[in-house]
């Protein structure tokens, strides 16, 4: 099995769905850019800080370079943040080069950056660390100060290395810190959250992890802890890292885990083995272009888990960038690795899957100038074939899957898509090329999905006839109703202990993919803890994008109160259609506004068309009925002279009674 795993979308194209009584109908425009492009951001040994306002990036060999982010995707550098090794290191390394693997963690109401000194191949090594109040440069509170010394090894005398920190807080509020690589692997001690050094109560080395193989050579290293669901993960590198350019064939790399019940271990693989004898789950291992993904870090963000690390780009520079991930838990709390974040977070590039092969050659990562991000798979051909994509949601309820698909041949194909066990073929007919992915090229295949981690399945049928893939968008199918706390990410916002959604003044947060067809009513509402002053907008598609609505939080404006909830009247909402990112806002608000849900009217029941021109509805006669063996669609038909195609207002009507588990769907291919 090969591990890999976001990105931009939109669509120019007009297509229909009928099963969800959504209905696409005139020129459907889709939020975003739907292709996507890898950032390229440069790192190696990457660590990143989750903060108010965005992120803080830090890596390897560069003297704690420091990079900042509001999106993760674009980032601001802002140079070296000190001048080069400090003083005090030369007594542990004295012939260090550098400074090494940084790891930035908020601990007692500051920034600290924990980073290592060494002797390249030998165990004369030290960890010391820096902090600040802020980690935005030229914000109050900023400017490092050097604590010194933590941790050291000297060679001849100890059997392990003090390299590669990371830091963990543990569910009683204690804070521990692995470190290590060859000889012993991965250690653990306390620390003190008041000093920063190692704790007084607790002098023990806990060995946590080991590899055991002599084909190894015990190459273990980078360590990264995280605790989710009371249980705690130890991501770890293994085998060959850092060559690149002319030797990038060289690298091994790669990333494996375990669990334990309790920081010091045992921590175990998904088969049971133990990490401290040599086990480990692989998570992520080279695949196409992909080389050498290790070096990381787990960090938790406002409402998921991400793993951030470097990699090298075999077709590109052949040199190191970072990718940041979700960590996409299971049902009973094992882990799996999303995709990379390059822009999107309701979308998947199925490259970037975890790729099981039937045979050898299938499943090929392509190189396409239409394709999102460059790239799709090839020789979707063979039955045990499958792409498994790791994906988390935030806000559960009914989806689309925007499917995109090429089919060159003759006769449709048909594919198995199974979404958290639950299984449905979808039929793909013909595109008319192979390796070519317009907007028209996509089949909606309906979902519901969970908050949190999901796991959608992607398998050929062997039916002798074939489809290519390129990505995946998640469209969130909404009536009356966007729960707050599903928001994608944003700034100046948190979920409270209650799992509350909480906004602060000029934050913002992100719902991407709103389906807003079925919202059939201009009015709108929102429901508060308490008003507070100043007003929440409903932006189209950025933070400062048309205003769709606002809500003045003020009590001329108090629609109810119940349960400790007030209901506020807002604008009525701009004409809508087509899919929309919805960005809500926060401005003159005072202190945090507790949020609940964005309460559209409730639909009638029927499906109107809100666009213009609207034209003539068609035909029911169209509409195929659904069967056992598959995905129905609704026959091909005539664009009309203004590039618009007429609604399926009629469609809707002949065809609500029909149950979501038969699979009504409909495709518009041109």
């Amino acid at each position: 099995m090969f591990f890999g795993m976001g990105s931009r979308y939109g669509v120019g194209t007009m297509f229909g769905y009928v099963g969800l009584g959504v209905v696409f109908g005139a020129s459907v425009a889709f939020a975003g850019d739907w292709f996507a492009k890898d950032n390229l951001q440069p790192g190696h040994d990457p660590s990143m800080v989750r903060f108010e306002d965005g992120y803080a990036l830090m890596s390897t060999n560069n003297n704690l370079q420091l990079w900042t982010s509001e999106d993760a995707y674009t980032w601001r550098d802002h140079r070296s943040t000190v001048s080069g090794v400090p003083q005090w290191a030369y007594t542990y390394a004295p012939k260090t080069e550098g400074i090494w693997a940084p790891d930035i963690f908020y601990m007692n109401g500051e920034y600290r950056v924990y980073y290592c000194v060494s002797e390249f191949g030998v165990r004369n090594s030290a960890i010391g660390y820096r902090s600040t109040t802020s980690i935005v440069p030229g914000s109050t509170g900023y400017g490092w100060k050097d604590h010194g010394h933590v941790f050291h090894t000297k060679q001849g005398t100890d059997s392990y290395n003090a390299i590669d920190a990371d830091v963990v807080k543990d569910t009683e509020g204690n804070y521990w810190m692995a470190f290590g690589s060859f000889g012993l692997g991965i250690q653990l001690i306390k620390l003190d959250a008041t000093t920063g050094y190692q704790a007084s109560d607790d002098k023990t080395v806990y060995n946590i992890a080991r590899r055991t193989s002599k084909e190894s050579g015990g190459a273990e290293e980078g360590p990264s802890l995280i605790e989710h669901n009371g249980q705690y993960f130890l991501f770890t590198a293994w085998d060959k890292c850092c060559q690149q350019g002319a030797n990038i064939e060289q690298t091994t790399y790669k990333t494996a885990y375990g669990r334990a019940d309790k920081v010091t271990g045992p921590y175990k693989d998904r088969a049971g083995y133990s990490m401290a004898s040599g086990g480990g789950t692989i998570l992520l291992e080279r695949y196409g272009r992909y080389v050498g993904p290790g070096g990381g870090e787990a960090f938790q963000d406002l409402n998921r888990v991400r793993f951030v690390h470097h990699y090298y780009d075999l077709n590109g520079d052949k040199y190191n960038h970072i990718h940041i991930r979700d960590v996409v838990f299971t049902e009973d709390n094992w882990a799996e690795m999303g995709q990379p974040f390059l822009g999107r977070y309701l979308s998947a590039e199925v490259e970037h899957g975890a790729l099981t092969r039937a045979v050898s050659g299938d499943l090929a990562i392509t190189r396409s100038n239409t394709a999102s991000n460059g790239e799709y798979l090839a020789y979707v051909n063979t039955a045990g074939s499958k792409i498994r994509l790791p994906m988390n949601i935030m806000q559960a309820g009914d989806y689309l899957l925007r499917y995109r698909y090429a089919n060159g041949g003759d006769a449709a194909a048909t594919h198995k898509v199974t979404v958290n066990g639950k299984s449905q073929m979808v039929t793909l007919p013909p595109t008319g090329s192979w390796g070519t992915f317009p907007e028209k090229s996509v089949v909606m295949v309906p979902a519901t999905l969970k908050r949190g981690g999901n796991f959608i399945e992607l398998e050929p049928s062997p039916n002798g006839n074939f489809a290519e893939l390129d990505r995946i968008d998640f469209l969130r199918v909404i009536r009356d109703t966007i729960p707050a706390n599903g928001f994608d990410n944003g700034i100046r916002v948190r979920l409270t202990a209650d799992d509350e959604f909480a906004i602060k003044d000029g934050g913002y947060a992100i719902f991407e993919n709103v389906v807003t067809d079925s919202i059939v009513s201009t009015e709108v509402a929102i429901e508060v803890k308490s008003l507070t002053g100043g007003k929440l907008s409903i932006c189209d598609g950025k933070k400062d994008g048309t205003v769709l609505s606002e809500c003045e939080l003020v009590a001329a404006n108090e629609k109810s109160t119940t349960k400790g909830w007030t209901t506020v009247n807002c604008s009525n909402l701009k004409s809508l259609g087509g899919v929309k990112d919805f960005y809500l806002t926060a401005s003159g608000v005072s202190g945090e506004v507790i949020v609940r849900n964005i309460v559209f009217a409730s639909s009638s029941g029927e499906i109107v068309c809100n666009q213009s021109p609207c034209g003539d509805p068609i035909s029911s006669s169209s509409v195929a009925t659904s069967s056992s063996s598959g995905t129905t669609a609704i026959a091909p038909r005539a664009v009309r002279s203004d590039n618009t195609m007429a609604p399926v207002r009629k469609v809707y009507r002949d065809l609500k009674g029909r149950s979501f588990d038969k699979q009504i769907r409909y495709r518009v291919m041109f």
